[in-house]
């Protein structure tokens, strides 16, 4: 295992943990069957509402996909596309694209919508540990669902969905292959199976 990755299942919270189907008590609450609490984004025995599916959004979602019962992603948003996920019940948007990319500007939009707003920008090719610290954070915080996470095209929203899937003790492997599906592309795969310790591919 590599240091990052071990610096990554150290520090994440408790709430990380992975579950096949069972409810799993946390720091701070009771058991999800007893309070409906999540005990991560895949919990669907938890009662909240959760991410719609891609038959339901319209073109002004980008690459649009659906990463858990309680998470959607995408790339870039076009006008009018936060006003839509609020009317198809999204709560908060955490945005991974950085100032530059108009992250700033994006705050107020995504709060004149009616939706809470976070942001960490990931500007280098993986999301830092403490990056992908506070995106678990923020995704296995249930009061957040469900959450529409996006970036310009998908891609660092797949890195990022790689890098937590594996601190939550995914198989490294199989975290690629969930990125890849919600994103992740060869340009930043390298840098991510790198943080994993994995092996690159041939080209």
């Amino acid at each position: 295992m590599s240091s990052t990755r071990r610096q990554l299942m150290a520090t994440l919270p408790l709430v990380t943990a992975v579950t096949l189907g069972g409810a799993v008590a946390h720091a701070g609450t009771t058991s999800a069957a007893t309070d409906g609490a999540a005990a991560n984004p895949f919990d669907i025995a938890a009662d909240h509402a959760q991410a719609p599916y891609g038959d339901q959004v319209s073109a002004a979602f980008k690459n649009y996909l659906r990463a858990s019962p309680y998470v959607g992603t995408a790339g870039a948003i076009a006008e009018g596309g936060f006003d839509e996920a609020k009317r198809l019940g999204y709560k908060t948007v955490i945005n991974l694209n950085t100032a530059d990319e108009g992250a700033v500007e994006e705050d107020g939009r995504v709060r004149n919508a009616g939706l809470d707003y976070l942001s960490i920008e990931v500007s280098a090719k993986a999301p830092t540990p403490e990056q992908v610290e506070t995106f678990a954070g923020y995704v296995n915080d249930p009061s957040k669902y469900p959450i529409l996470v996006h970036c310009m095209s998908s891609n660092r929203v797949g890195a990022m969905w790689t890098l937590y899937r594996a601190a939550s003790g995914v198989p490294s492997e199989i975290a690629i292959q969930e990125g890849r599906t919600v994103g992740l592309k060869p340009s930043r795969e390298a840098a991510v199976r790198t943080e994993l310790g994995l092996p690159q591919l041939a080209n």
